[in-house]
């Protein structure tokens, strides 16, 4: 009988254990932000996922395993579901040079909004979305971001979602401008205007994309314009 006591002993210290486990506080902390270009202010267009990485380590820990998630594809984030604490904050793999890292205080039950600046690799300015029967046409400015930026090319890119990117399926796309070689007083003194044609009718999201030289092979994007033909 006393070993079956026993045994209800350590069954119930089992259960009531595993029950304090689990009403731990859920993650409750929300980290919005934005990345920005150092120079303009503007968020830094990009894809969504493998466009912006974000990476968390928190602070307090012996070898904190890193939580990364990606920015959407204006270049704002917004993550719900953290626990409160200290963390160092890198916004890494983007279209951009150099990582940046800061400190960051999350508060459970509380928002916090960050701003990340760096230096993208290329600037699109001035871009004007026009459409005419079945052809949609772009104009715009480009500039390297720090002038050492080793452009590959520049095109327009367009697609029936507003999900759009270099590797998106059945992307349209106007031709490449060969951009290698082109110095950074060559680049800011061009306008390019680039043409998609033999569209169907309907929505397009539209957008101008930059290839550079990087390690990831990332590209600079403009904003995403609605089209309608």
């Amino acid at each position: 009988m006393k070993i079956v006591n026993y045994r209800l002993i350590l069954l119930a210290s089992v259960v009531f254990a595993s029950c304090q486990i689990d009403n731990y506080p859920e993650p409750d902390a929300v980290f919005i932000g934005k990345i920005v270009d150092v120079q303009t202010g503007k968020t830094i267009q990009t894809r969504q996922p493998d466009g912006i990485q974000i990476r968390l380590i928190q602070e307090g820990y012996e070898n904190p395993v890193p939580y990364d998630f990606w920015a959407k594809n204006d270049g704002t984030f917004r993550n719900t579901r953290l626990f409160g604490g200290n963390y160092k904050v890198t916004v890494q793999a983007g279209p951009f040079h150099n990582s940046v890292t800061k400190t960051v205080m999350l508060k459970s039950g509380s928002e916090t909004d960050e701003t990340f600046e760096v230096e993208p690799y290329v600037r699109i300015t001035d871009v004007n979305i026009s459409v005419s029967g079945t052809t949609i046409t772009g104009s715009y400015k480009l500039s390297m971001g720090d002038g050492t930026t080793q452009i590959k090319h520049s095109k327009l890119i367009c697609h029936v979602s507003p999900i759009l990117h270099k590797n998106t399926d059945n992307l349209g796309s106007s031709e490449k401008n060969d951009l290698t070689g082109v110095s950074a007083s060559e680049l800011e003194s061009m306008l390019f205007t680039d043409e998609i044609t033999g569209l169907k009718a309907g929505t397009y999201y539209v957008r101008v994309a930059v290839e550079s030289k990087n390690s990831l092979g990332r590209n600079n994007y403009s904003e995403i314009v609605k089209a309608e033909l």
